[in-house]
């Protein structure tokens, strides 16, 4: 890793807060609210408790042309896919203070 690059400080949520997650506690966040306070977007499946985080260069990559999506609707079409996921297709979402801010 070079001097440049940062180490994120996510870690995955507790074991009982994973596992009562549900899509609505996401609110009314939108990509652009998320940009717009230097929020990344963690996503943790439930079932492997695999962590991804979605940076804020990430969510405007992916959603730069779309700041007004709302972020449930990003969750509800998640699943655990990939290399090294485990097909799951029961994610929760949380923001997280971008670690470079």
């Amino acid at each position: 890793m070079s001097g440049s690059e940062v180490r994120s400080t996510l870690k995955p949520p507790p074991k009982k807060a994973l596992q009562a997650f549900h899509v609505g506690q996401v609110g009314g966040d939108t990509v652009g609210d998320y940009l717009a306070k230097g929020w990344s977007l963690a996503i943790c499946c439930k079932a492997c408790e695999r962590l991804v985080e979605w940076t804020p260069p990430e969510l405007a990559r992916r959603f730069g042309d779309r700041p007004g999506t709302p972020i449930a609707a990003i969750v509800e079409r998640l699943s655990c896919a990939g290399e090294h996921g485990c097909g799951s297709k029961e994610i929760a979402a949380f923001p997280h203070l971008y670690d470079e801010h």
